[in-house]
């Protein structure tokens, strides 16, 4: 009886063994594979380089563009007091810009009823001074429905 679960067990210590070894000559490839790997990226990384630095090298700036010059922006100057920039002689103070409220909205259905947005922003832009960025902010809150779901 000893002698068949000792030759059970053996058996077993054989099948770990090779299991072991067989592990072990697949970790073995894994690490040569490994640093294969490691030398072929090392090269394409060094090639990649020489080819930077040789681009670099030649490059040559386009001459009908200046090279040290910034883009042109326009100088806003801010009323004391105010966050609202103004241009030109006409300062515009958030006093004067009628509050939210006051502002017409629009759903985006009927048929007359784009028309008359588009010409009470027109006419607050004229009357007021009104800028640009001003009306563009308070767009969000003057849609409603359809137009606020379409911007």
């Amino acid at each position: 009886m000893e002698d068949l679960s000792t030759t059970n067990i053996n058996y077993q210590l054989k099948i770990l063994k090779n299991h072991f070894f067989t592990i072990a000559d697949n970790t073995n490839q894994f690490a040569i594979h490994l640093a294969r790997s490691d030398s072929k990226r090392q090269k394409l990384k060094d090639e990649i380089l020489a080819h930077v630095q040789q681009i670099h090298k030649n490059y040559e700036p386009n001459p009908h563009i200046p090279r040290h010059s910034a883009p042109f922006t326009e100088e806003k100057h801010f009323l004391k007091g105010s966050l609202i920039p103004f241009l030109g002689e006409n300062a515009i103070s958030a006093k004067d810009i009628p509050k939210l409220e006051e502002w017409q909205t629009f759903s985006g259905e009927g048929e007359d009823n784009h028309i008359r947005f588009i010409r009470n922003i027109d006419m607050s832009q004229e009357y007021f001074n009104t800028p640009d960025e001003i009306i563009v902010g308070k767009l969000n809150s003057l849609f409603t429905r359809t137009a606020k779901k379409w911007y």
